[in-house]
């Protein structure tokens, strides 16, 4: 979570309205430093302070500085739709913070075994008649979506407006062996220290082979000029 989430400090540091949407448990207040961050989800919970379905935000257009969205765009039915929506509600210059599922090899095999969630590559993202999820159950999941929509950034970009100002790939041991989020098997409880000394192996392992082992993702996007 620590690593999920801490580098989004260094885009949201100082920014008035902030918005997380699929804030889930509320994780993001214990890592980004950011006090406006207004927590929305698709089920109100008590620290939840909005409502909000994703794809059908009563946000005022022109008003949001940066969105937030943690490991929540693999569930969208509509992907593209979710960005044009998102670019009308950012000022100018505004930002969408991303971390989500890359579904390199290791990742379709820890999908596999787990069968927590599913992906697909057989869907066109971009194609506004293709839908990624079923309509009706928010929680449905296709792990692709992310790699299909930022693997092509010139096609995403000219679909959407939006610029792509950071596309990194990330997390490898470092997700297995520190539990995940949402942990249902058993794990080794491994000092912090060790962890560290981990992530610093993944940076290698990632950087040598990306499709084989990243498993995160991590993009900026900016309602700028393209």
């Amino acid at each position: 979570l620590k690593k999920r989430y801490e580098w989004m400090n260094n885009y949201v540091d100082g920014k008035s309205v902030v918005y997380e949407l699929g804030a889930g448990a509320g994780f993001s207040k214990f890592y980004i430093n950011n006090q406006n961050i207004i927590l929305t989800d698709i089920e109100k919970k008590e620290w939840i302070a909005e409502k909000q379905d994703a794809l059908n935000l009563n946000i005022k257009d022109n008003s949001v500085d940066v969105f937030i969205c943690s490991h929540m765009i693999h569930h969208l039915a509509y992907p593209i739709d979710f960005f044009l929506n998102l670019k009308r509600k950012l000022k100018r210059g505004g930002l969408i913070v991303i971390q989500d599922i890359n579904t390199s090899v290791f990742m379709r095999i820890i999908l596999f075994l787990m069968k927590h969630e599913g992906y697909s590559e057989k869907i066109d993202v971009f194609d506004k008649n293709n839908i990624a999820n079923q309509v009706d159950d928010p929680w449905s999941a296709n792990c692709s979506i992310p790699k299909l929509l930022f693997s092509d950034t010139k096609r995403f970009e000219s679909n959407t407006g939006l610029k792509i100002i950071l596309n990194e790939l990330n997390e490898f041991l470092i997700f297995p062996l520190s539990g995940g989020v949402i942990a249902k098997t058993k794990t080794i409880n491994i000092p912090y220290v060790i962890l560290g000394m981990i992530d610093k192996v993944d940076y290698f392992l990632v950087w040598l082979f990306p499709s084989l082992f990243a498993l995160g993702r991590s993009v900026v996007l900016s309602y700028d000029e393209i």
